[in-house]
């Protein structure tokens, strides 16, 4: 009877985690299906081009401020 009552009080640390670890699991899901792919893959182009352009960008700076030649 006594190790009954112990275990009553005693609180686990691990359920914790693993429900707060399904809690975020379930709202990523949530945002996820709010978005269509189309959108998406839009977003994806748009950073696509962005970087290129920064990157080409960055690149020049790199070629002047060493004063390399093409």
């Amino acid at each position: 009877m006594q190790g009954n009552s112990q275990n009553e009080n005693v609180v686990s640390l691990f359920a914790a985690k693993n429900k707060a670890k399904d809690d975020e699991s379930k709202v990523e899901v949530k945002a996820e299906d709010q978005e269509s792919f189309s959108d998406v893959m839009e977003r994806n182009m748009k950073n696509k081009e962005r970087i290129e352009k920064e990157r080409l960008n960055a690149n020049k700076s790199v070629l002047r401020s060493y004063r390399i030649k093409h």
